[in-house]
């Protein structure tokens, strides 16, 4: 059996909904470390992982690592009814799947909610093992500016960083769109290791801003010829990752 507090059901349903952007159903993992979900697209170019960990849960038991498979239209269903950034969740297992409790800190209301899952062994999907020499926090807008305007002209981007600044270049049937982000200008923060280049598809990047357009911002690193990394936080502790495949 398992117990898991979140302090925020607000924040909780906003990385539920960010993760049904890439699936229908999500795989939660009930670990020693926390939770954890992991989804790869069919096409193995996007990756999407909810990492909930221990210390951010206002109460975590657990006796045996499992996971439980759920469908994301009845949770957010559910979640969505209860937004209140004053109310917490309890998630507790039962025979049939999970025991879901919407507890008002303001008014002492609980909602008792029993959702069907399919448990099973723990997810064993891994992350791309990589070493990203770029790394920049950013506004949550940006990037869907970015791509929103990029589309316009072609379905992939080429990102390079070097010097202070990272370049996003487009180029299609002689059109070309370009854009400078520097730290301050208006990144908040840029490391570059070393020079390093990269193309991803827009149409992916675009998933992964909608996604993640919750979070106030954003963190962004890459590599040359690597996958991209997006984290998105939530306010209580909890974040999500996105690894985006370049196109080769």
């Amino acid at each position: 059996m398992f117990k898991a507090i979140y302090p925020s059901s607000k924040d909780f349903y906003y990385l539920i909904n960010a993760m049904s952007k890439l699936s229908d159903s999500i795989i939660l993992n009930f670990t020693q470390e926390g939770i954890i979900s992991r989804y790869l697209t069919d096409d193995k170019v996007l990756m999407g992982v909810l990492n909930i960990p221990k210390d951010s849960l206002e109460e975590y038991s657990i006796e045996k690592e499992v996971s439980v498979k759920l469908d994301l239209t009845n949770m957010k269903k559910i979640l969505g009814k209860a937004r209140s950034s004053k109310s917490r969740l309890e998630i507790t297992e039962t025979d049939a799947g999970i025991k879901i409790v919407i507890v008002d800190d303001k008014s002492g209301t609980r909602s008792n909610i029993y959702v069907k899952g399919e448990k099973g062994e723990i997810q064993n999907l891994k992350e791309p093992s990589v070493s990203l020499t770029v790394s920049a926090a950013f506004s949550g807008d940006i990037l869907k500016t970015i791509i929103d305007d990029a589309e316009e002209i072609s379905e992939e981007a080429e990102f390079s960083a070097e010097d202070d600044y990272i370049k996003i270049y487009v180029e299609e049937s002689g059109k070309t769109y370009t854009a400078f982000l520097k730290n301050s200008k208006p990144l908040s923060s840029l490391e570059i290791e070393k020079p390093s280049k990269s193309i991803y598809s827009l149409e992916v990047l675009k998933t992964v801003a909608s996604a993640a357009n919750f979070s106030s911002s954003l963190k962004l690193n890459f590599g040359t010829n690597l996958p991209m990394k997006i984290e998105a936080s939530g306010e209580k502790g909890a974040s999500l990752f996105f690894w985006v495949a370049p196109r080769m």
